[in-house]
């Protein structure tokens, strides 16, 4: 029940007295901030939006970063201080094994060379070049390709991971496989003698990388007679089809 003030003086009375009240309601809804009335004002008004001058040049947006720091740098250039030992510890206790491989790879890379040269130079259609396409095809598809196929088999894939060598390795056994072949294909003189040469660079990595850790690699004195004989014994069966290859192909 509400209670009417019994005078003119006592209505204006309360309506003073409530007045702080209110005020604090109002300020609490607000938070301070500005009035419902001054935010729709807000919302009405259009965005300024700024218009180029005519001449007016404005710096292009770039993904450029800046420059690393010494700090950084050196943070990046930071060395495993075991470096590739592991490497070449791997390849010093295996170089026996491994060093048979990149001799095995000579015996078929001097094949190769044997072969295609009997055909260089003669005429295109001839028995010589008759020869040596049949040569070729059967001592890639059969020869060739199966010594890399029977390394991974024995090495197993890992190999790639452990040794330092077997990338040249791999790097010689294409060679035979493509390079010299296309060469003797070609009757390219200029491109055998490059092959010769790339040849003879990775043999020398070879070589050199032995020599650094301890294990040298030490191939025949070819000149001599004896020496001659046991490196042709050696690669007797390397140039031999695997058991069982040849009857498969036939």
């Amino acid at each position: 029940m509400i209670t009417r003030p019994k005078s003119t003086f006592g209505f204006v009375a309360n309506l003073l007295l409530a007045a702080p009240r209110l005020s604090l309601a109002v300020s609490g809804c607000t938070g301070g901030g500005p009035s419902a009335v001054e935010a729709m004002k807000k919302a009405d008004e259009k965005p300024v939006v700024e218009v180029k001058k005519e001449g007016e040049k404005r710096e292009i947006p770039t993904a450029d970063m800046p420059e690393p720091t010494a700090e950084e740098l050196a943070a990046w250039d930071r060395k495993d201080p075991e470096g590739e030992k592991h490497l070449y510890k791997w390849d010093k206790a295996n170089s026996k094994k491994m060093q048979a491989y990149w001799k095995e790879l000579r015996c078929l890379r001097d094949k190769m060379k044997v072969e295609g040269q009997k055909a260089f130079g003669t005429e295109p259609g001839g028995p010589e070049q008759e020869a040596w396409e049949q040569f070729k095809v059967a001592y890639i598809t059969m020869v060739v390709d199966p010594w890399q196929q029977r390394l991974f088999a024995a090495e197993g894939q890992d190999i790639l991971t452990k040794s330092k060598v077997i990338g040249h390795i791999l790097e010689a056994h294409e060679m035979i496989m493509r390079h010299y072949p296309t060469a003797y294909n070609d009757g390219d003189e200029v491109e055998i003698k490059v092959q010769d040469a790339r040849w003879t660079v990775v043999e020398n990595k070879v070589v050199d990388y032995y020599d650094k850790i301890g294990a040298p690699l030490k191939f025949p004195d070819f000149e001599d007679p004896k020496e001659l004989k046991k490196w042709e014994k050696f690669c007797a069966p390397v140039l031999l089809p695997p058991k069982g290859q040849a009857k498969k192909k036939k």
